[in-house]
């Protein structure tokens, strides 16, 4: 076939394919100036490197899957377990505590805190100068304060102790942004707990108490509370502790890999502690305290004890000045607690059984009670007081040593010596003078320690003092540069000096013995103990420790010399409280300084169903100090509804 632009051409032979494509590489090779090549294949030694590398690749992975899968499996395994479950536990509240009327005292407020986990610390490789620097600012508090909990100054962990709570009250607004700290300072958590929250913190703080962190110390004594966060440190929340402080449970938390957690599981529930009632009068404590607090515009030290005399059940036992129970153990830092003791009326002091003082005149129904028992006297006879008595004094012959009275009260019998606290009278019945027999030393004392006076009474609180009735014996000890006893010595114990030393609480019981017709009762603070359904799981009953000290007729003339103390006497000021009362006030001197004031009394007479006892330090005379502060008791008291 022919194209028709080749028309009168000559024909052109047909072209081959192949010609073509040679004569195009033939061109690139002239115009390139290189001979043209063919590509040589890999060599086989090539092609075995390759395959080695990867066949030894492959068996190098299948080797260590081996090895972590068989050999360390279980290992690995359990650090993983470990690594992704933890145990925390769950702390109990502590039992409920209300008085003998059901009024709450003091009770659990939920509370959520920080606790440093040093294992959990040393695993998460944690910075603890930074852990300090972030909560500082968290917490506003000074790097000092997280020395005083434990931490060390030097940020050497090795030094700090395995578990240490920061704080138990961070506030509820603030548990987010807690959280989100939290993840950036390891070994520091948020755990739940309660706070116990006090009624009236000042006025309960001796008798209940305050709880706080465990010490080292309290744990070598008591492995059992190992793993808990509080314990009680003083008044009742120590002395029953096991009883409420209840059982602590466990939970498992599962954490993700930057220690958060996810979810858990419990394992043990946390039981909480057994409710009790006590024998307090709540609303007579809060009102016996701050009748203190008034008339002694808080310069004074002083107490006030309570008891029903028909079981010796405590209603009120104050202290003054207390603390903030609720301050302590807690937020209180060493620098606020160092504060507290160096206060010089020392609020830490439970002055109602703790303190040893001079009783004065306080002690004269006791020695009257047993010079009437030992017929040293007959109350109807008078004996002229004069206002001192003189006796030869043993080293200076021709000279006289002189026992003064408050005051001269010219012809007294028994009931008024009582009610005017005549030195003179007591002096005689108590030492002898002329022809008065005295009752002596060795018989003073035998009935003091029969009253109680010199031992403990076993109230169920710690720091319980004995007391002291001095004897010829104890003096050969005490004063080795004077040891012989002198008739001068007894008249002192007589009027209660010399070196007499009793507890508010040993007065108290005194004089409810008297009231009660001489019955001495140990003195009792719990009173109910309730199970987790509400029920009495214990019962207190009141216990005697002594009786028929005396005859009820002895004591009955001591009650009626009492009562004239309040009709004409020291005491007359308690003459307007709503029912009768028998009192005996007392004045005892105690080194430099204004004397002791006291007062002891009983209502009403006729069927007494409290004894009271108001002990102000350094205030001056028991009837213009001591009675007027029982006569507001004793006011609120009898005029509330029956």
């Amino acid at each position: 076939m022919k194209l028709p632009f080749l028309k009168g051409k000559k024909s052109l032979a047909p072209l081959d394919p192949d010609e073509i494509l040679a004569d195009s590489i033939s061109a690139l090779a002239k115009t390139s100036g290189h001979e043209s090549k063919m590509e040589r294949p890999l060599e086989r030694v090539y092609l075995l490197i390759l395959f080695l590398l990867i066949a030894g690749g492959i068996f190098y992975l299948g080797y260590r899957s081996y090895s972590l899968a068989l050999s360390s499996g279980d290992e690995f395994f359990k650090k993983s377990q470990e690594n992704r479950f933890l145990v925390r536990p769950i702390y109990a509240p502590r039992g409920v505590i209300a008085d003998h009327k059901g009024k709450t005292l003091v009770e659990n407020i939920p509370s959520f805190g920080l606790v440093f986990e040093k294992k959990e610390f040393l695993e998460r490789n944690g910075n603890l100068k930074n852990i300090i620097k972030e909560l500082s600012l968290f917490l506003k508090k000074s790097p000092e304060f997280f020395y005083e909990l434990g931490f060390p100054e030097d940020y050497d962990i090795s030094g700090a102790p395995s578990q240490v709570f920061i704080t138990r009250d961070i506030p509820r607004e603030k548990i987010l942004e807690a959280v989100s700290l939290l993840e950036s300072l390891p070994g520091v958590e948020i755990f739940e707990s309660y706070s116990r929250k006090y009624q009236d913190p000042y006025a309960f703080s001796h008798v209940l108490g305050f709880v706080g962190k465990i010490s080292q110390e309290e744990l070598a004594l008591r492995p059992e509370i190992a793993g808990e966060e509080t314990v009680g440190k003083s008044g009742l929340e120590s002395f029953y502790d096991k009883i409420i402080r209840g059982r602590g449970g466990k939970k498992i938390i599962e954490v993700d890999s930057r220690g958060r957690e996810t979810r858990f599981k419990l394992t043990r529930e946390s039981e909480t502690g057994s409710k009790i009632a006590l024998t307090l009068d709540g609303d007579l404590e809060k009102q016996a305290y701050h009748a203190l607090e008034n008339y002694t515009g808080g310069r004074k030290g002083a107490s006030v004890v309570v008891f029903d005399p028909r079981s010796g059940a405590v209603r009120a036992l104050v202290s003054y000045p207390g603390f903030d129970a609720n301050s302590f153990g807690y937020t209180l830092s060493h620098k606020d607690f160092a504060a507290v003791l160096q206060n010089p009326l020392h609020p830490l002091f439970n002055r109602a059984i703790s303190g040893e003082f001079p009783s004065g005149s306080v002690i004269k129904p006791l020695i009257a009670a047993a010079a009437l028992e030992e017929k040293i006297i007959d109350p109807n006879k008078k004996i002229y007081d004069e206002g001192f008595i003189e006796i030869p004094n043993p080293y200076k012959p021709g000279e006289k040593s002189v026992f003064v009275d408050w005051r001269k009260h010219g012809w007294i019998d028994f009931y008024d010596a009582i009610a005017w606290s005549a030195n003179v009278y007591f002096y005689m019945i108590g030492g002898g003078y002329k022809d008065q027999k005295g009752l002596g030393i060795e018989r003073i004392k035998k009935y003091a320690e029969e009253f109680g006076l010199g031992s403990r009474l076993g109230i169920d609180l710690p720091g319980e003092k004995e007391g002291f009735i001095p004897d010829p014996e104890t003096k050969k000890i005490s004063e080795p540069e004077n040891p012989v006893w002198r008739i001068g010595d007894t008249y002192n114990v007589s009027i209660g000096q010399g070196g007499v030393k009793i507890t508010p609480l040993q007065m108290d019981m005194l004089t409810a013995a008297i009231a009660n017709g001489g019955k001495l009762y140990k003195p009792y603070l719990l009173e109910t103990v309730f199970d987790k359904d509400g029920k009495e799981n214990f019962k207190a009953a009141p216990q005697i420790i002594r009786e028929n000290m005396v005859s009820k007729e002895s004591l009955e003339e001591v009650k009626k010399g009492m009562r004239k103390t309040v009709t004409v006497g020291t005491a007359r000021l308690l003459a307007g409280v709503p029912v009768s009362v028998a009192a005996k006030t007392g004045t005892a001197q105690a080194g430099s300084g204004l004397p002791h004031a006291w007062v002891t009394a009983f209502a009403p007479v006729e069927n007494p169903e409290i004894a009271i006892t108001v002990m102000v330090e350094h205030a001056g005379e028991g009837a213009t100090v001591a009675v007027p502060i029982t006569h507001e008791i004793l006011q609120w008291y009898f005029s509330q509804p029956r």
